[in-house]
This record gives C-alpha cells, structure tokens and sequence, in this order.
C-alpha cells in the first residue's frame, strides 16, 4: 500500500477516537468533572484528520501514488469524519457549548444518501460504474463543513459560525444539484448511445 493510501486509512482510524473523545468529554461532565482533557482530545483529532486529508492528495501527486484505491478511499474518509462529526454536534453536542441546528446534519446526511442512491442507480443502468471527478461546487461545500464542525467544536455562538451555517446549507443543496445533473446526462447519453446504435 502506497503512503498516500496509509495516510488516508488513518484519516478513516482517526474519526472513531473523536467521537468516543467527544462522547467521553460530554459523559465526564455530565458526571461532574470539570476538566477538558478529552475535549480538547477530541478537537485535535478532528483537526489532524482534517488536515491530513490535504497531506495525502499532496504526497499522492507529488511522488506518483495516485491510485484507484486513493480515488475510492480519499471521498469516503472526508464522507466519515464529516458525517461523524456533524451527527454527533446536532445530535448530542458538546458539553457546556449547545449543539449544531437538528435541520443541519439532517440535510447532510439526506444528500449524502440521495448521492450514494443516485450512483448506485446510474451504475446499474449503465452496467458499469463511473469515477465522479469532484466538481467545485461539492470542495467549497466540504471546505465550508468542516468550517462549520470547527466553529461548532470551539466556537458555536460565534456571529460567523452562523453564517458559515447558511452558507454550507446552501452549498449542500447546490452541490447535490450539480451531482444529481450528472447522473442525469450519463443516463441521457447512454439512451442516446444506444439508439444510435439500434
């Protein structure tokens, strides 16, 4: 396995450890300790993860380790932490700071789902499955979520945290839209292609 990959996979290793940091900060609390040690746990394993996911593409491109494997596991590692991240700070918060918005991971993991849906869809219509290039639209989308799950990790009542909020809503739905358009015209082309060919 190639370096780039390793660090990929430990992008994936290192979502479990901030959510059972988080749940930990949020139990010990609750318990009445009034120490920050596995907050803080869970911040910078959220944010090295976050990091890497940049580190990986940049070793991948610069000592030739681009791979199928890399194209496969690179969106789902970003899918996970995300996914993960955000469920958890709509759902149970962090002690002491509030919770994301319930409509927020709602709509996250909805497109995520309708995507996964979407490709399976195209894929079995078309007999075969098409690697997706990411269009621009879905990278400012992951910028602005991670943006969201670091206000919502330190600084949730931030006037910017509502804002970047917003703005990821409506690139999640923007982004879903150019997917979704995709899928379509591979479909559309593929009927075209084949009533040529009848």
């Amino acid at each position: 396995m190639t370096v780039a990959n390793s660090i990929t996979l430990l992008r994936i290793l290192l979502v479990p450890l901030f959510a059972l940091a988080l749940l930990y900060h949020n139990e010990s609390q609750a318990e009445g300790y009034t120490g920050s040690g596995w907050y803080w746990a869970a911040v910078v394993l959220f944010a090295v993860a976050a990091a890497l996911d940049g580190i990986d593409g940049w070793v991948a491109r610069q000592f030739g380790q681009k791979s199928q494997l890399g194209r496969i596991l690179d969106p789902i590692a970003d899918k996970v932490l995300l996914v993960t991240a955000i469920v958890l700070l709509g759902t149970v918060g962090v002690s002491g700071l509030g919770k994301l918005p319930t409509w927020f991971p709602i709509l996250v993991v909805s497109r995520d789902l309708i995507l996964v849906a979407g490709t399976v869809l195209v894929g079995t219509l078309l007999h075969h499955y098409h690697f997706v290039r990411p269009h621009w639209t879905g990278k400012i989308c992951t910028f602005l979520q991670i943006a969201v799950v670091a206000f919502g990790l330190l600084l949730p009542m931030h006037p910017l945290a509502k804002v970047l909020l917003v703005l990821a809503g409506l690139l999640t739905v923007v982004s879903l839209g150019v997917y979704l358009t995709r899928g379509w015209k591979l479909l559309h082309a593929s009927s075209y292609g084949e009533a040529g060919r009848g």
